[in-house]
């Protein structure tokens, strides 16, 4: 059995290959491994690309956009790995990136998932989420405190800046952009959930293996750059939608009635409040003004959603 099957779900990623695919061998020196790609029904040529990039990737054709969930599925059936390593077209890994995350796996067996530290492309730390979705975050998020107090333990509890940066730690989740997940894990809890198309999937999935016992930790010592991570300031409408859409069925899946109400509540307030911002935001930088109305059209329908699934579970 090889050591790690790298699972690479694209669209449209024809310049993200370009960079990532000749990292891969600097990432993953030391142990055998294989490439998955799953083609979204890309209209760039992606396929071809990775073809004459990586001749002996394998490679998954889809006639249509599955998502992202689905699109793993498709490839964790066939991987024949010890491990399988989720990773975004947008990556660039850096040497023994990967190695780095098999070793510390290899050495902690309760490890059932693991993530490196992202990098932005101009070598700056990445702080993404690691810890799952509460009412007590989501409502700091919506009132800007995360980003007025960032290292706050009170305020900042999401992404926890106020950890050491240097030193492995368990977390609640690591970021589906490179997800290192262990092959009996997968046995035990399944594939990840297809129900949800884009965003929360892994954080779905790492909630399914610490619910089964298992743990998953964040790894500084791997490192990757997670080029689009480090856009985070503006959603357009459909990630907007996507996001809180997914947000929604997370907590109808994971929490009780008064929990998943509450999530609609501070949702609502949050998308009534931030039309106006972008409103003003469009009205003051003109240069800003597609942005602005692609957010305002994106929350119109998160308010949608909000009220159309208010009673379900």
């Amino acid at each position: 059995m090889i050591d790690v099957s790298v699972i690479i779900v694209t669209w449209n990623s024809r310049a993200d290959l370009e960079r990532c695919l000749p990292s891969l061998k600097a990432g993953l020196q030391k142990h055998t491994s294989e490439v998955i790609l799953v083609d979204n029904a890309s209209g760039d040529g992606t396929t071809s690309l990775a073809r004459s990039i990586l001749p002996e990737a394998r490679i998954i054709q889809n006639s249509a956009n599955v998502g992202f969930a689905a699109a793993n599925n498709q490839a964790l059936a066939s991987a024949a790995g010890r491990y399988v390593c989720l990773l975004n077209p947008d990556t660039i890994v850096y040497d023994h990136g990967l190695d780095a995350l098999v070793d510390f796996m290899e050495g902690n067996p309760r490890a059932w998932a693991s993530g490196p530290a992202m990098y932005n492309s101009d070598g700056s730390a990445q702080r993404t989420g690691v810890r799952f979705p509460s009412l007590w975050n989501l409502a700091v998020e919506t009132l800007f405190l995360d980003r007025i107090f960032p290292s706050s333990r009170i305020f900042g509890a999401h992404r926890e800046l106020f950890r050491s940066s240097a030193t492995a730690r368990p977390v609640d989740y690591v970021q589906g952009a490179c997800l290192m997940v262990r092959r009996e894990a997968v046995e035990k809890v399944g594939g990840m959930d297809e129900r949800f198309f884009m965003y929360f999937e892994e954080t779905d999935w790492c909630y399914r293996f610490k619910e089964a016992g298992g743990e998953v930790w964040l790894v500084p010592s791997a490192g990757v750059v997670h080029i689009g991570g480090g856009t985070t300031g503006h959603f357009d409408e459909h990630r907007l939608a996507f996001y809180f859409e997914s947000l929604l069925r997370f907590y109808d899946k994971h929490h009780g009635a008064i929990p998943r109400a509450a999530v609609r509540v501070l949702v609502l307030l949050r998308s009534l409040s931030r039309i106006p911002v972008w409103i003003l935001i469009g009205i003051a930088k003109p240069q800003l003004r597609a942005a602005a109305r692609s957010s305002c059209r994106g929350y119109a329908r998160v308010i949608r959603t909000v009220v159309r699934t208010g009673g379900d579970r």
